[in-house]
């Protein structure tokens, strides 16, 4: 009988450009020291010469409110210049006449550039979200899975690898998919539905003491009946284009459409469900569920037009942003996002994440951005890697420093990786995005403290995106904005 497999997920690279420090802790330590010798050789006392290098130490490996030292020079740099650019507050203007149809409806300064864009595909057309800025299209494929929990540990392992082989397709040279995301938006249902048929069938026999069982079978499920709404967004863009004959919007238009065909029939053939692309009002009814998620969620008070799925452009994107450090409010709804830090460094089974996903009557988003790495790149980088880890561990050695498990662990993992690489295995860089919503401040907080301690006890360690939620929430959407600085590979 065979043994069930495990999966390991790769720690970030955190090795570092010299003795495990990062680019600009190098450079706050040469700078410190080379500020020391010059003032040493102007005949400074070396007690007064010696502070630059002491406060450039200490901005390199002090901690302050969850942040190393140095990494709040960046993040407060960021902070200021989004506040200059961007602004704190936004809010579209109100039109007095009919919204015209021809131009795109206003969205916050997070989602300039985008509009959705239907382009030629099969015998119709396919609803694209179109990112101006970087030269992007985004498909989005809704998803369907939920009885992978309710199979057995080999069919488990099957789709999981099926999942594998829909991703490695598209690690290829000159391949024009940039990026594959799954986002996963799970919220209170409420049992409204049942309830309601609790009066019976017309003509019935009512049974007093059935429906008051049932109903009090309804009252304590109620909390923690959600619904998950599952998609998988596939993103290619133009600076990834062949040269070849057309304008560079056809064969963007192109690129997407053959992409997304080859999506479709890879996950056919993992045995995974997947529905057809969603159309222009589903994609601005996805923009406006992500805004307010907690609308009507599990109380039945969603508007009518809401309901139906009538969701116009003019109403999708949200009347009011407000960005603060810890948080973002859009509309009604405060929403806080983290960034997935650090994943298991166990190897976990299948289903690993089901204690994080499973319901817990909160509101929260998470979503996974995945690059398709090139065998070329891959093999460039991984070389790249070991000889900067080689070169680390002989200095370590001769200054007499232990080589700890951490650097021994990303060896490890470097060589792994090139011998899955040999064996034909594809590479992907990841990053994983989480996102909370509440209709209150005091209710952010609550629900921000259980989902870091589900994180933990997923194994993953979640840190808040201070200083840019509102880009970090732009991010978690569907729509291929995950940032590539945000990647693992």
């Amino acid at each position: 009988m065979a043994e069930p497999r495990l999966y390991r997920l790769e720690p970030l690279d955190t090795s570092g450009v010299f003795l495990g420090l990062g680019v600009v802790q190098s450079g706050l330590l040469g700078g410190g020291i080379l500020v020391a010798v010059a003032a040493i050789s102007a005949g400074v006392p070396v007690l007064v010469a010696a502070l630059p290098v002491l406060a450039a130490a200490a901005l390199c490996f002090a901690r302050v409110g969850g942040h190393a030292a140095w990494e709040w020079l960046p993040l407060g740099w960021g902070w200021l210049w989004s506040g200059w650019t961007r602004g704190r507050r936004w809010a579209p203007p109100l039109p007095l006449w009919p919204v015209d149809t021809v131009r795109p409806p206003p969205l916050p300064p997070c989602l300039a550039g985008l509009d959705v864009v239907e382009v030629p595909w099969r015998s119709g057309v396919l609803a694209a979200v179109h990112d101006g800025r970087r030269h992007a299209l985004t498909a989005l494929v809704p998803m369907r899975g939920a009885q992978f929990l309710l199979e057995n540990r080999a069919e488990q392992e099957r789709l999981v690898a099926g999942w594998g082989e829909v991703l490695s397709q598209f690690a290829t040279e000159g391949g024009t998919v940039a990026h594959i995301c799954w986002s996963d938006l799970v919220r209170p249902s409420g049992l409204a539905g049942h309830t309601a048929r609790l009066a019976g069938r017309p003509g019935g026999t009512p049974h007093p003491a059935a429906q008051a069982s049932y109903r009090a079978l309804l009252e304590q499920r109620a909390p923690t009946a959600t619904t998950h709404e599952v998609a998988l967004s596939i993103t290619v863009t133009a600076e990834r284009l062949r040269c070849r004959g057309g304008s560079r919007a056809e064969r963007l238009a192109d690129a997407l459409g053959v992409a997304t065909e080859a999506l479709l029939r890879a996950l056919a053939s993992a045995g995974l469900e997947a529905s057809q692309p969603i159309d222009a009002m589903g994609l601005w009814r996805t923009l406006r569920t992500h805004v307010d998620p907690t609308a009507g969620a599990g109380r039945g008070e969603a508007r009518l037009g809401e309901r139906l799925g009538l969701v116009t452009p003019a109403a999708a994107g949200p009347l009011a942003v407000e960005s603060r450090w810890r948080s973002v409010r859009l509309d009604a709804t405060w929403q806080r996002t983290w960034w997935v830090a650090s994943w298991p460094r166990l190897a976990v089974p299948p289903a690993w994440l089901e204690s994080f996903l499973s319901p817990t009557g909160l509101t929260r988003t998470m979503t996974v951005a995945m690059v398709p790495v090139s065998t070329y790149r891959s093999r460039r980088r991984i070389e790249r890697d070991l000889v900067k880890l080689e070169s680390d561990a002989a200095i370590k050695e001769e200054k007499g420093r232990r080589i700890d498990a951490r650097h021994q662990r990303a060896t490890q993992a470097l060589l792994e990786r090139e011998r899955e690489i040999v064996a034909g295995f594809a590479e992907m860089g990841y990053a994983g995005l989480v996102t909370v919503a509440a209709t209150s401040e005091d209710e952010l907080e609550a629900h921000a403290e259980i989902v870091e301690q589900l994180a933990h006890e997923a194994g993953m360690e979640l840190r808040v995106l201070d200083g840019r939620q509102d880009l970090a929430w732009a991010g978690a959407l569907p729509f291929g904005l995950a940032p590539a600085t945000m990647l693992a590979a």
